[in-house]
């Protein structure tokens, strides 16, 4: 059971709403982020990452992000 996290906060082109990236990301890539609203973030451009996940799924995860944003 983990009772806390470790994030990173990733600053991303601001393609649209940082919400629609997060969906796109899920339905399109199956990688599950966090848009920047959910931390108070006032401006588009921010994903927030969770670093607990196991290290092979984080890099691919990663460079799905990476696929859907350039």
């Amino acid at each position: 059971m983990v009772e806390g996290g470790w994030y990173v906060v990733l600053r991303v082109p601001v393609l649209g709403t940082d919400e629609d990236l997060a969906i796109d990301l899920l339905r399109k890539m199956s990688v599950v982020v966090h848009p920047g609203h959910f931390y108070d973030f006032q401006n588009e451009g921010h994903l927030v990452l969770s670093l607990i996940t196991e290290p092979a799924d984080f890099r691919e995860g990663v460079v799905r992000l990476l696929h859907l944003v350039e």
